[in-house]
């Protein structure tokens, strides 16, 4: 009896020693390998290619005449309760609201950045995980249906703003680091 009983503390020593390994292994307070960062990089890359492919589908259907059918499409891939693919602006009016204006550091920083055609990327601890996080500018030359939706943008509003790039948001994409 003794015996099993010493077995018994040996077997539960060991699960909770295993447990403390992998559990200080995966704490977020640790900064994630340069490998992790890397594997999030090319998901971001392949994230990127599937919005645009979205996107660019989108903008080709989008007529004078489906313009708030567009709108409503777009809607639904941007929409405000996914906070890992984001369209994000400061010129009103925001189509998306509130939702569409930059929160955190991150996305403050990114967005003097996209409003001058530059992009961002971070790798940021956020809500008790990792993320890898970029942005992609966006040009109301982007593609010739954007201002069908945006009507707001037009040569006058960007040569007041002193905007020749004619930059206006940015595409936001955050990937957890696993």
């Amino acid at each position: 009896m003794r015996q099993k009983r010493v077995f018994g503390f040996v077997v539960t020593g060991l699960i909770v020693g295993w447990c403390l390994v992998v559990g200080v292994r995966a704490t977020p307070d640790r900064p994630p390998s340069a490998e992790q960062i890397a594997f999030a990089q090319q998901v971001s890359d392949l994230l990127l290619n599937e919005v645009l492919a979205a996107l660019f589908q989108e903008f080709n259907e989008t007529t004078p005449d489906n313009v708030d059918h567009g709108k409503q499409a777009i809607s639904l891939i941007f929409n405000d309760l996914n906070r890992d693919i984001r369209l994000v602006g400061t010129f009103a009016p925001l189509l998306g609201g509130n939702n569409n204006l930059p929160s955190g550091s991150f996305e403050r920083t990114a967005i003097q950045r996209a409003l001058n055609g530059e992009s961002h990327t971070a790798v940021q601890e956020e809500n008790d995980g990792w993320f890898y996080r970029r942005t992609v500018p966006l040009s109301n030359t982007f593609h010739r249906s954007c201002v069908l939706c945006h009507t707001n943008f037009t040569p006058d509003f960007f040569s007041s703003t002193n905007n020749p790039g004619e930059w206006v948001g940015m595409l936001v994409l955050s990937v957890p680091i696993r």
